[in-house]
């Protein structure tokens, strides 16, 4: 960890040798270690630092980007060259281009002990947990990780943030002769990941994926878990929240946006503010995030905009950046699907047939503005008979379009979970829902 006096150097370094030119400075550091497994054995060790930075430059209404991961002298001198070159040869925007207001704020830490003096040999800990549970007749895939992260953003105008933050997290495939379970969680630290439960989880639906039987596709009431859940709101806010898109008339929110799509209790925030996430404070262009709603009471209630987005469309930005590549790109990076008032063991006994869903896999967009998704069933597909998980089911293939799935929630679980995610973690509940629509059998 390099700490808030290197970032204020830096600071200092690219006001003095970027004299005379307008920039915009996003700056990372990453330090990361990694325990990976497979066949109930420890097989790498990894350590990794890294560190970069990305310079924005603007003159006369043109922008040239240049990223690289020399912070030296040298390294920021070449950077100011290539700029040069770059703005000279690059096409006048078709809006008016404005670095961001200053941004003033304290240095935020969000750092967690259990991260910050973590070691292999604690990571190889979690990992005799899960082989202890694993026992003889499952073999365990996966990893444990840790990480800090340092984020400062520098302007010419004077603007200087910086944020650090941890994450730890792992996931787990259980593997047995009957089939596999799975399970992830990401978290600010170790204590936060749950890891025993979970990995219960996994074991259980290896040994229960016992001679799975073929179900005929159709609309099926199904419970999903919170990985199913977490990814099926993932490609919701891919979608269906960036202003760009919808400024373009582009997004299913161009229709949706204000309307009631859900039930009451269905709430959904992008939220750095939750225990459970690893929080983004400020977005890449110097501005505070904070609790959002997505969707409020089963209304959907906002979109965002980028820096880039609300200087096309006149709106204010929402501290969604997460680019300076794609300045129009906006999503939720702390995206959090509240829990309801109803125990998942409940919402279980109460169904009389149905499918339970452990998670997806292969996840797709089939028609963006349709917001519809496609997928498959992974690790963990069961069917429920009179309140009770029963019979393996063999893998289905899913169609649905959000704005119906939504409109099908029938019940949302008390417990809330993290998981991974492919992009950002996720927080999410176990949810029940009518009419899901698989298409097809798998293999």
């Amino acid at each position: 960890m390099k700490g808030e006096n290197f970032y204020r150097n830096l600071f200092r370094l690219m006001n003095e040798h970027f004299t005379g030119m307008k920039f915009l400075c996003a700056v990372s550091n990453s330090e990361g270690a990694l325990t990976r497994f497979a066949n109930s054995e420890i097989h790498q060790n990894v350590f990794e630092k890294k560190s970069s930075i990305s310079v924005l430059a603007t003159k006369e209404n043109r922008i040239a980007i240049a990223t690289t991961n020399d912070l030296s002298i040298n390294g920021l001198k070449e950077t100011r060259k290539k700029l040069e070159q770059m703005l000279e040869n690059s096409t006048p925007l078709d809006y008016e281009f404005k670095l961001p207001e200053v941004s003033v704020g304290y240095p935020v830490e969000n750092l967690c002990d259990s991260v910050r003096k973590a070691s292999a040999e604690d990571r190889a800990q979690i990992f005799d947990r899960i082989i202890k549970a694993s026992g003889k007749d499952v073999q365990a895939f996966g990893y444990i990780s840790d990480n800090i992260f340092e984020n400062a953003v520098i302007a010419s105008n004077g603007m200087f943030i910086y944020q650090a933050y941890s994450s730890a997290g792992f996931n787990f495939v259980a593997l047995s002769d009957s089939g596999s379970g799975y399970v992830s969680s990401t978290a600010k630290g170790y204590k936060d990941l749950d890891v025993d439960k979970k990995i219960q989880r996994a074991i259980e639906f290896a040994k229960k994926s016992k001679d799975p039987v073929e179900v005929d596709p159709g609309l099926y009431t199904v419970i999903l878990g919170p990985e199913a859940v977490s990814d099926l709101f993932f490609y919701f806010s891919y979608v269906c929240t960036n202003g760009y898109m919808h400024e373009l008339k582009m997004s299913p929110s161009v229709r949706f946006l204000g309307q009631k799509i859900g039930p009451d209790y269905l709430n959904v925030y992008d939220d750095p503010s939750c225990q459970m996430q690893v929080p983004l404070i400020y977005d890449l262009c110097g501005k505070k995030r904070e609790r959002t709603p997505i969707i409020e009471k089963g209304v959907f209630k906002n979109i965002f905009y980028s820096h880039g987005a609300a200087l096309r469309f006149n709106k204010k930005p929402t501290g969604h950046t997460v680019s300076l590549e794609d300045l129009d790109f906006a999503i939720a990076a702390n995206l959090v699907v509240e829990g309801g008032e109803t125990p998942v063991e409940q919402i279980i006994s109460q169904t009389k047939r149905g499918i339970y869903v452990n998670r997806f896999h292969y996840m797709n967009v089939v028609d963006p503005y349709e917001a519809m998704f496609t997928g498959m069933t992974r690790d963990g597909t069961f069917l429920i008979e009179n309140g009770q998980l029963t019979r393996a089911i063999k893998n289905m293939r899913f169609n649905v379009k959000f704005f119906e799935f939504t409109q099908n929630i029938e019940a949302i679980s008390k417990e809330i979970e993290s998981t991974s995610g492919d992009y950002f973690p996720a927080v999410a509940p176990f949810m029940k829902v009518n009419n899901f629509n698989f298409t097809s059998k798998t293999a």
